[in-house]
């Protein structure tokens, strides 16, 4: 058993209790207890595994193509067109995964299917979070432009069974934290954020229409809940602002043009939220007060963030950065073979969407893993899962991994 832990959704998917099977106990990996809960890590989309433990800079260089698991084609009568990868999770020696409008779950170490499941058809799942001994999918109404309703369906981890199903108003995307899940959507009424009991689906506080528009996901730093487009106001579309993720309770908000983009951790030991702010700088906001604590010069996209720094696109190349994430101070820069449109962090190591393994205290090129572009890419459990065509998701490790 793995214990209390915090676990995100992107639905997105983030903090929560999650028990391994005892059917697990010959996995090699269920031993390293690193697991990657959600599309983006956490709740916080980090984009950072902060556990991992046996793909590290020593290990990095040994790493090889392991095998591939093809998901289910695109039944010709679904309503919507999802033909692409939703989200990759690894976690407890197995790997999850959307894959036309269908839910998988495959053991890792062997890439052989244990259930599939089909969800409402009327739904483009986009999110996927283990938390809590269930699988949680969130997904958003594909039938109407105009009212862009979502649903949030959590299915038992072991068997697949659907245990609850919760509709939304409005959906962007979710995570889950703790014991809840949070949802954030765009309707008519503005941006709206919307918090479940993670075990039954039952709402515990939801945010009125905020006037605003966004496509943001929600962000759980420091258990607050951050929303774009809430000042109330529909001049201030760009305002944000942080509740308490357990009661709704505002903790402070900012007016302006502000986009949010992630944290670093989403219980008590987050420390940093970045935000664009009104003059397009990327900042370091404090997650309990709002307060400004630095900038990202240069910074134009931040990737990932970890325990020590945190990674963005930088310069006119563009380039990639290292940032002290306690100062703001700029500690290395590296020009990318390929534009880096997704990455993730673990032990040290900073992967790149087209394959590269950067050194995370240099930014040096150690390895490359895979020489074209994938999406998505998710790290834990001592592999690396990323999207490599369509309907295929490749697995990467050490050997008898």
């Amino acid at each position: 058993m793995l214990g209390k832990t915090f676990a995100l959704l992107a639905l997105t998917a983030s903090i929560g209790a999650f028990t391994i099977s005892p059917s697990l106990a010959s996995s090699k990996s269920t031993t390293e207890n690193s697991p990657w809960y959600d599309t983006n890590s956490n709740a916080a989309l980090s984009r950072a595994n902060l556990s991992e433990r046996v793909l590290s800079r020593s290990t990095v260089t040994k790493v090889k193509y392991l095998r591939s698991v093809v998901g289910p084609p695109l039944s010709p009568k679904a309503p919507c067109l999802q033909a692409t990868i939703a989200a990759p999770v690894l976690v407890g020696g197995y790997l999850y995964a959307i894959t036309a409008g269908k839910i998988s779950k495959y053991n890792a170490a062997t890439g052989s299917l244990i259930w599939r499941r089909t969800p409402n058809q009327t739904f483009i799942y986009k999110s996927l979070a283990v938390s809590d001994n269930l699988v949680i999918a969130g997904g958003r109404f594909c039938e109407s432009e105009s009212e862009p309703g979502g649903i949030v369906d959590a299915f038992n981890v072991s068997t697949g069974a659907l245990v609850w199903s919760s509709g939304t108003q409005a959906f962007t995307a979710a995570v889950a934290a703790s014991s809840y899940v949070v949802i954030e959507g765009t309707n008519a009424a503005g941006d709206t954020t919307t918090v479940l009991n993670v075990t039954d689906g039952k709402q515990v506080w939801s945010s009125p229409g905020c006037g605003g528009s966004s496509t943001t996901e929600p962000i759980v730093v420091d258990s607050l809940v951050m929303s774009s487009g809430c000042s109330g106001n529909p001049q201030d579309p760009g305002a944000i602002q942080a509740n308490d993720l357990a009661t709704g309770a505002l903790a402070w908000s900012l007016t302006g043009n502000w986009s949010l983009l992630l944290g670093d951790q989403s219980g008590p030991n987050g420390k940093h939220l970045y935000a664009i702010d009104p003059t397009g700088t990327i900042v370091d906001l404090n997650p309990l007060t709002g307060q400004v604590e630095y900038s990202l010069t240069q910074a134009d996209t931040v990737l990932a963030v970890d325990s020590s720094r945190v990674y963005a696109t930088c310069g006119n190349q563009p380039d990639i950065c290292g940032y002290n994430s306690g100062t703001g101070a700029l500690e290395w820069q590296d020009t990318p073979i390929n534009f880096p449109g997704l990455a993730a962090e673990a032990d040290g190591v900073l992967y790149l969407n087209y394959g590269s393994a950067l050194n995370t205290a240099t930014g040096l090129r150690m390895t490359s893993i895979w020489t074209t572009g994938g999406d998505p890419l998710a790290v834990g459990d001592g592999r690396i899962a990323i999207g490599g065509g369509p309907r295929i998701i490749d697995l990467y490790g050490l050997q008898g991994y």
